[in-house]
This record gives C-alpha cells, sequence and structure tokens, in this order.
C-alpha cells in the first residue's frame, strides 16, 4: 500500500469513466449524490490511476458535472496493476454490501435529524419507510424467538381449504354462539341451504351463517378499525362479528322482521349501535347509505339462486327466475364493488348450483366477471369445507347421474387497487388489536 498518495485537484470532465465499471447509476440516485453534495461539500477523494481513468467514484464525478463543479478532489492509485484496478473496482462495492443497516439506530437517527431540522432526503433515507422495516424486522424477531403455531396467530391456519370440522373451529365457533349470537332469529323455521350446504344449523333447519368464517374474514382482509359494507345482510352474524371485532358495519336486507330481530339480538348483548347498521331496503338502492369508494371492505353472502327462498317479496332475487336473478345479482355486485375504496379486499361467499340439465350454472364466473368492471382482482381462493351431515345418504343416489354431493363453498377474495400496497396498509396479523373484543370471548393469539 503506498501511503505518500497526495490529493490533486482535477475537472470532473477530465476524467474518464472505466469501460470495466459493472455499477449502475441511476439518474435519481445521481441527482441525490448533488443534493449531498451541494449541501456538504465534495468529501470524498475520486480514486484514479495515472491516466484520469475512473477507477473509483464514478456517481461523485457524474454528480460533479451536473453542478458543474470546476474541480474535485482526486487521488492517484499508480501502483496498482490493471489486474487489480479491475478487481478493486468489483470489490469496493461488492464489500460494502456485505455491511448491513442497524435498522432501529437508523431510526433513530433519522429522527433526531428531523427534530433538528435536517432535510432526511439528503441522507438518501425515507424516515416512513425506515421505522416501518425496524418494526418489521423486531416482529421476525419475536417471531424466532416465540414460535407459535398457525393457529394461535391466525385463529385458523390461514389455508385454501378452511375446514370446518376440525376440533379449533368447532371450539371457536361454540364460544361465538355462548357469547349469544342468534342469527337464526327473524328467519323461518326450514329457511335452509340446501344439506350438503348448510354453513351451521339450529333445531329447527335454519342456516346460520358462521361466526369464525367471519371472525377471520375481518382479521385477514380488512384493515384494524375498518368499516364494512354487506349488500345481502341477512341474519345478524356478520354485523355482530364486525362489531366485536372492532369494525363498523353496514348491512342491508329486504326483510323488516330480519332488521329488527337482528337489532334485537345485538341490543340482548348489549352492543351499542355505533357503527352497527342494518337498513331495510332493496340493495340496488344501496346509494341512499354509503357512499362510492368509502367502504374499508365489503363482505357479503347473497342468495344462490334458488337454493333458498328468503322471502315472497318480489324484489327478492332468491325467489327470481334465473334470468331475473342474474341481472339484479351482477347490478348489486357491480354497486357493491364501487362502495368499496382503492386498495381494499372485497370478500363474497357463494356456491354455484346446476340448472336443468345437470350442469353447473356458473354463477361465481360470472362473479369474477362482474367485479372486474370496477377494477377488482381475484386475489385469493378459499373452500369451505362443511360438515358432510347427509351428504352420504345422497352420494349413492346422486352417482347414478355421476353428480357428487357437493359439501363445500366458495370463499372468493377480490382486491381493488395495487397489491404490492398490501404490506404497507395491513398490518401484521400478530399485530392487531385484541381489546375491542367483549367479555366473555377467549380471544387467540
Amino acid at each position: 500500500m503506498d501511503s505518500k498518495m497526495q490529493v490533486e485537484y482535477i475537472s470532473p470532465r477530465a476524467l474518464i469513466p472505466s469501460p470495466h465499471n459493472a455499477r449502475i447509476h441511476p439518474p435519481e440516485q445521481i441527482q441525490a449524490i448533488a443534493n449531498n453534495i451541494r449541501e456538504n461539500g465534495f468529501l470524498r477523494p475520486v480514486l484514479i490511476d495515472g491516466e484520469n481513468g475512473i477507477i473509483g467514484g464514478h456517481g461523485g464525478v457524474e454528480a460533479a458535472k451536473l453542478l458543474k463543479l470546476p474541480e474535485i478532489p482526486c487521488v492517484r492509485a499508480e501502483h496498482l496493476t490493471k489486474a487489480q484496478i479491475r478487481a478493486y473496482m468489483l470489490a469496493d462495492n461488492r464489500l460494502a454490501e456485505m455491511s448491513y443497516y442497524d435498522m432501529d439506530a437508523v431510526s433513530k437517527e433519522l429522527a433526531a435529524l428531523s427534530e433538528m431540522g435536517f432535510d432526511l432526503a439528503l441522507t438518501g433515507f425515507d424516515l416512513t419507510e425506515v421505522q416501518e422495516e425496524a418494526k418489521r424486522l423486531e416482529r421476525e424477531l419475536r417471531r424466532k424467538e416465540c414460535p407459535t403455531s398457525l393457529k394461535d396467530v391466525f385463529v385458523v391456519p390461514p389455508f385454501s381449504v378452511l375446514d370446518t370440522r376440525q376440533g379449533y373451529w368447532q371450539e371457536r365457533k361454540k364460544q361465538w354462539l355462548d357469547y349469544g349470537i342468534k342469527s337464526e332469529v327473524g328467519r323461518g323455521d326450514n329457511l335452509t341451504f340446501a344439506k350438503s350446504l348448510q354453513m351451521s344449523k339450529n333445531d329447527n333447519g335454519t342456516s346460520v351463517f358462521d361466526p369464525v368464517l367471519c371472525e377471520i374474514m375481518y382479521r385477514w382482509f380488512n384493515v384494524p378499525g375498518g368499516s364494512v359494507f354487506d349488500p345481502f345482510a341477512g341474519g345478524s352474524v356478520r354485523g355482530m362479528v364486525a362489531k366485536c371485532t372492532g369494525h363498523s358495519y353496514l348491512g342491508i336486507d329486504l326483510r323488516a322482521e330480519q332488521v329488527e330481530s337482528n337489532r334485537q339480538n345485538a341490543a340482548g348483548l348489549n352492543l351499542d349501535d355505533t357503527g352497527l347498521e342494518w337498513a331495510c331496503d332493496d340493495s340496488r338502492n344501496m346509494g341512499r347509505y354509503i357512499a362510492d369508494g368509502s367502504a374499508d371492505m365489503v363482505f357479503t353472502c347473497p342468495p344462490y339462486f334458488d337454493l333458498e327462498v328468503y322471502s315472497d317479496d318480489p324484489r327478492d332475487i332468491s325467489g327470481m327466475d334465473y334470468e331475473g336473478f342474474t341481472a339484479v345479482f351482477h347490478e348489486i355486485m357491480v354497486k357493491a364493488a364501487g362502495k368499496l375504496k382503492k386498495d381494499r379486499f372485497m370478500v363474497v361467499v357463494l356456491s354455484d348450483v346446476r340448472g336443468p340439465d345437470g350442469n353447473y350454472r356458473g354463477i361465481v364466473e360470472k362473479l369474477t366477471a362482474a367485479l372486474r368492471e370496477q377494477g377488482l382482482q381475484q386475489y385469493n381462493d378459499m373452500i369451505l369445507f362443511n360438515v358432510a351431515g347427509s351428504a352420504s345418504l345422497r352420494a349413492r343416489r346422486n352417482m347414478h347421474n355421476r353428480k357428487v354431493v357437493r359439501t363445500h363453498q366458495n370463499v372468493l377474495v377480490y382486491y381493488k387497487g395495487n397489491t404490492g400496497n398490501i404490506q404497507k396498509d395491513f398490518p401484521a396479523i400478530e399485530e392487531i388489536s385484541k381489546e375491542s373484543f367483549p367479555d366473555g370471548l377467549d380471544i387467540p393469539g
């Protein structure tokens, strides 16, 4: 090593970029370097060979040209061979990359500089991004130190098959039902899905929406404290669970008796009606109750055509012919998607049904096509696997026509916006606060 190298001042235009430089300096970096030089001066000499060829400092030279500096400090390394120069150029950048930042320390430094009134852009760091990265690294460290099972973190394992038969699911559902949710109140006896599709069933055969499914959808696909819009409200479950998990909820249902029973169920559990609303109306009139682009989540379960007829109201799509059902279903789902904010999720629980010829009608495909009109793309496709019940008794008969018995529903998750924003907008699941849950519910995690 030569300890006698001297600093020379040379015009940056007289310096020759190396054809062997493998480091790319984008324009935004050159501008950032120039801003730093303007603030602090040119403090790091450029390393050059005996013929003014640049060995180290290409970015600084380009920034100096941008600033039209007459001369910059340089140091000659004439003792290096051509091979050593080319190797040094690689090592100079690569060896620096082998270190890493203590993001917590960087965050503290930036916060201190901010308090001093210093322009943080000159550091090349963004304070918000650094703080988020520091939190992410802290979460990763906690995970390694305190390993937990998937169900401890997510309530149920976040797989594409949601198995309601599992003990952890049944135990969690029992907690919700013991808490006092009575979704079947306000619904007539034997108002059911086809037996192979029942989510849950009370003694009179009436279908009950699964509260565990509600809980995990809100935890996984809504922002903390976010709003929920439900154009096919039905019973109280989706609204009650939304309230209990700290979300506001607006549901629309045609039947006045259903809306009233939902309100009574909430009042019976001492849940105030702040942020918990059921409107009695045709969902085609949803614009009366909610503005476009205002919901943090749309979560709903439309009628599966005529598998469950809810009322004799001519506006009820479950009682329409298929052509009428298809038209109104499309209208409502497109309008509901329009109520969703950008960079948010829409979740629809749905099942296909067979036509007179035995073939499936393609309701799921119709939904996906309708939502694309509002800029939503399908992001997750989950199967809700239900208890088989009487399916085994009907399987033999159905197989005469080679029809398998359907024991699942589709849980379809759509996203509106740029999926690259999900990590920024949605916190880690384990960071979601459980404080809003009422007494009597043992919260996982």
